[in-house]
């Protein structure tokens, strides 16, 4: 269901509800996704979660593909990527980060997907597949792969957080990492409410039918 400036997704399979929260702050280029984990199942349970973008980084992936650069940063272990071949936004740094507890990796789409591997069925999360290969750098179909292990108690619940977009630079793309890890991501989605209530209940509207009303006042 979508609101106002958020969508969240809600699934329950094999004794594990997930419910996915995606919004995106007012002043930076940052999509937050906020994955919960409830454990239904009254057993222990352990899990990996993955999250998962094909970069394009220009006019479409089959023309800026061979031309995308990824690498892991250092300091805050999100994964980068540029295409340096792109005239207009050839110095921008996207990046993409599961909130710093990503413990494998790639920036190989080729490696993730796997021989007839489909979005929808990767050959990266077949049963006894081995981890990500952590391969990053140019000359691969790009992606971002990121993967966390989960440990979930008897009606225990987790989060997990992803955060993609791009910055001016790599400075500042460490800093909107390094800022959004550490920020308080309800009072974000509170923000981002309470704005939409001000631009949208700017005009009231009343008429004879209470059902266009309450469509048109939200």
């Amino acid at each position: 269901r979508h609101g106002q400036g958020y969508s969240r997704f809600e699934h329950t399979a094999h004794g594990i509800a997930l419910d996915l929260l995606q919004y995106v702050p007012l002043e930076d280029p940052v999509k937050i996704s906020r994955l919960t984990i409830r454990d239904t199942s009254g057993r222990a349970r352990r899990l990996s979660v993955t999250a998962y973008a094909e970069w394009v980084l220009g006019p479409s992936r089959a023309a800026s593909a061979f031309t995308v650069v990824t690498e892991l940063d250092a300091q805050t272990g999100a994964l980068l990527a540029r295409n340096p071949w792109n005239a207009a936004f050839g110095s921008r740094v996207a990046f993409a980060d599961l909130g710093g507890r990503q413990t494998a990796w790639t920036g190989d789409r080729r490696e993730f997907l796997g021989r007839n591997g489909t979005l929808d069925n990767p050959g990266a999360l077949a049963a006894g597949e081995a981890p990500l290969s952590k391969r990053v750098g140019a000359g691969l179909d790009p992606c971002a792969a990121l993967q966390a292990p989960v440990a979930l108690e008897p009606d225990g619940t987790a989060e997990i957080v992803f955060f993609l977009g791009q910055a001016a630079s790599e400075r500042e793309a460490r800093s909107l990492v390094a800022r959004y890890r550490a920020a308080d991501l309800d009072a974000v989605l509170r923000e981002v409410s309470a704005y939409w209530d001000d631009l949208l209940g700017t005009v009231q509207v009343k008429t004879p039918d209470r059902s266009m009303d309450v469509m048109l006042n939200r």
